[in-house]
């Protein structure tokens, strides 16, 4: 149904300026709700005349007629991009309101906006997740305060600590308090590139300090989820997906989209996955490591469910793991196989994929490589992997000097009693 869309001029005589003039206004009706809005000419009202919405002054009857046409066209647009229309959307974007925000929840709600129209483009689906939960977080410490919003303009450094402090106190993690932090400075950012403040007041403020830990598997408890059998379907593809990340270090997102076309063979007969990364558009190529390629060929002939199935999968640009359940569903079913195969670790993907990097180091794999495997978009990122290693050979060092220096304290007391006993049995033989 097509919208009704009209505009009227008009004057209010009852309010006149010093000098008698008074201000030209414009009415936008549409399906019978209306806004007005001013056009930014005056007139004398002895010069209206109210039938046609003009003046005795030709350049302002001109000025008039161009307002007008810049009313029908933003009406259009928004109609085109929106599919929608309503009075307040072209008020708002003829004040420029709709893309200059003025408060902080406004801004975070057209920023979180930017990021989602970006998505399956520049951004990742789990990266606006994390930011609607900055965002969300966000309102509830405004409302918190007892406000419905706040002016970007009033923000002051005092704000950030208050927002810190309120994270803190729900118990959040020290990543996680800096995450939404870190959402609030860049709406100030944003706020200054808008021009709305000269500065971001927070562009000094200290985050909280963590201690970046990686958590992997050893590989006993790799060998325990390779042997264990799970009888839910859902639970099973958890597992798989999981030991398919454990041996080709690729992130749940890649895993979503794997496609046959991204397997590929080299002249030399060895298989491998050449792929790019959902989060960061960086070309990875990993080799399919024979754990790997067994897992894809089960699923193709035990999962597919019939033949009809499997015809359709074995097709390049169809999904290798397919059908899908949400993320959350998928986070409770690995949590299930973790407490089946008595690992104590609470099992994620992104656990599966730190695991494979420290074991391809822990193998000698030069750290270029795994960089390239992994789809780092700096080797900054993977030589975290190699202090984990380090770290690991250090504590293993030091319990083998201490399980060493433990058995050479029992030895020499040993020998200590042995000379002693000689000693008396000497003393004995004289006597």
């Amino acid at each position: 149904m097509r919208s009704t869309f009209k505009t009227l001029f008009y004057i209010n005589r009852q309010k006149t300026k010093a000098d008698g003039n008074t201000a030209i206004l414009c009415r936008i009706t549409i399906d019978g709700k209306s806004t007005a809005i001013t056009t930014g000419e005056e007139c004398n009202p002895s010069g209206w005349n109210s039938k046609q919405g003009l003046t005795t002054d030709r350049k302002t009857n001109q000025r008039i007629s161009e307002f007008r046409e810049l009313v029908e066209k933003t009406y259009r647009d928004i109609l085109t991009r929106e599919g929608v229309v309503s009075v307040e959307l072209i008020k708002n974007s003829l004040q420029g309101i709709a893309t200059n925000p003025t408060t902080l929840l406004a801004m975070s709600k057209a920023e979180l906006q930017a990021v989602k129209e970006s998505v399956g483009r520049l951004r990742a689906e789990g990266t606006y997740l994390n930011l609607y939960y900055s965002d969300r977080n966000l309102r509830e410490f405004v409302k918190d305060k007892g406000l419905q919003d706040i002016p970007i303009s009033t923000i002051t450094e005092s704000l950030f600590e208050e927002y810190r402090f309120f994270l803190k106190k729900r118990g959040l993690k020290a990543s996680t308090v800096n995450t939404n932090l870190c959402w609030l400075s860049r709406l100030m950012f944003r706020a200054v590139s808008s021009r709305i403040i000269r500065c971001n007041p927070f562009e000094n403020a200290e985050y909280e300090k963590e201690e970046k830990k990686i958590r992997f598997l050893q590989k006993g408890d790799v060998m325990k989820l390779m042997a264990m059998r799970m009888n839910d379907r859902e639970a099973e593809l958890a597992r798989l997906m999981f030991v398919f990340s454990c041996f080709t270090g690729m992130a749940i997102a890649d895993m979503e989209n794997l496609e046959y076309r991204h397997i590929q063979t080299a002249a030399d007969g060895q298989r491998y996955i050449r792929k790019e990364r959902q989060k960061t558009k960086v070309e990875f190529v990993v080799p399919l490591h024979p754990i790997a390629e067994a897992i894809i060929n089960y699923y193709r002939k035990e999962l597919a469910g019939n033949e009809e199935q499997q015809a359709v999968k074995e097709k390049g640009d169809s999904l290798v793991f397919q059908p899908h359940c949400s993320r959350s569903v998928m986070g409770k079913n690995l949590s299930i196989v973790g407490k089946a195969c008595g690992i104590r670790q609470r099992l994620s993907y992104h656990v599966a994929r730190h695991t494979f990097g420290t074991m391809s180091l822990s193998a000698g794999i030069p750290i270029e490589s795994i960089a390239k495997m992994m789809g780092h978009a700096s080797i900054s990122s993977t030589q975290i992997y190699a202090q984990v290693t380090d770290n690991k050979i250090s504590k293993d060092m030091d319990r083998l000097i201490a399980k060493q220096s433990a058995k050479d304290k029992e030895t020499m007391e040993r020998e200590a009693c042995e000379s002693s006993d000689i000693v008396i049995c000497k003393m004995e033989e004289t006597a």
